[in-house]
């Protein structure tokens, strides 16, 4: 079985970045997990690397979907697949890096998926997800969303969904590390990254509005499009007001996010702020090396 390297953690942990060193270290190239960072034009919002990064290493499924176009987790499984298995042909290791569990999964795991219908093994994940990704889900799957949607309503419409029972297959030997910070600093990091991104977020979301893209189409690509389009549409009394806002949904999120990793056994964790590229340099070094 191929092995491949995934680069895990909650926002602003500093996947990409961390994913971009080593992937430089290991003749790597690295393949995106992210729902957003698909699409053209979200870079701010999504927080996708610059150019100057992608330069460093070649990035796969980045801008690979215009924005308003329906992209399911069916199609990213399948062009992850492709993607990595093109970098394996070519003697590389391949880094998937992103922020979105859910897509990570479907590749780590293998999960059984249809161009139409979620798979079984998946429903027992939906409850960590936000409102928003369900509806989108929901959305992508040709689920019937009601008038008045709920997490709860949500998942029982999924559970009642006719899914194939099939085994997931896992296509590769995944070494998992995932990147920690105490509370406090995460929340510290993503507080500072809001205010250092808002400036380019607010002209991104400005810029695709003038473009003509749906408002309500925009607020379904995550946290920060959605509170920009609000903010922009006068949902909020002030500046402060929208910034505090989004800095608690986004906190909001990343413990969404640990609830999420708290059920995975396969992540090896790494502080952070304990030589964490040295330390999973040896990792990755002793997993390639390994003949099991």
């Amino acid at each position: 079985m191929e092995k491949i390297v995934a680069i895990v953690g909650l926002t602003s942990s500093g996947k990409s970045g961390l994913g971009i060193s080593l992937a430089k270290r290991f003749n790597g190239e690295i393949v995106s997990a992210d729902s957003r960072q698909v699409y053209k034009g979200l870079d701010y919002c999504s927080g996708k690397v610059s150019k100057s990064e992608q330069a460093e290493v070649c990035h796969h499924l980045l801008d690979v979907c215009e924005l308003g176009e329906q992209f399911s987790l069916f199609d990213f499984q399948q062009m992850a697949y492709a993607e990595i298995d093109k970098i394996l042909s070519k003697n590389k290791v391949p880094f998937l890096v992103g922020g979105t569990g859910l897509y990570s999964r479907a590749v780590i795991e293998g999960y059984s998926l249809s161009q139409t219908k979620p798979s079984e093994s998946l429903r027992k994940d939906f409850e960590t997800l936000s409102l928003e990704q369900l509806i989108e889900f929901c959305k992508q799957n040709n689920i019937e969303v009601p008038s008045e949607p709920t997490k709860r309503r949500l998942v029982r419409l999924i559970e009642k969904t006719d899914a194939p029972q099939k085994e997931n297959c896992p296509k590769y030997k995944v070494l998992q590390i995932g990147i920690f910070w105490s509370r406090e600093e995460i929340y510290k990091r993503i507080e500072e990254r809001l205010k250092e991104r808002m400036p380019n977020m607010l002209e991104e979301i400005k810029s695709l509005l003038n473009l003509g893209k749906s408002k309500e189409f925009l607020r379904s690509l995550g946290l920060e499009a959605k509170c920009v389009v609000d903010y922009l549409d006068g949902k909020y009394n002030s500046f402060e007001e929208f910034f505090e806002d989004l800095f608690k949904q986004e906190r909001h999120f990343a413990k969404r996010q640990q609830t999420w990793y708290n059920k995975e056994k396969n992540i090896v964790w790494l502080d952070a702020k304990d030589n964490l590229e040295e330390k999973a340099f040896q990792l990755i070094e002793e997993f390639l090396k390994s003949s099991d």
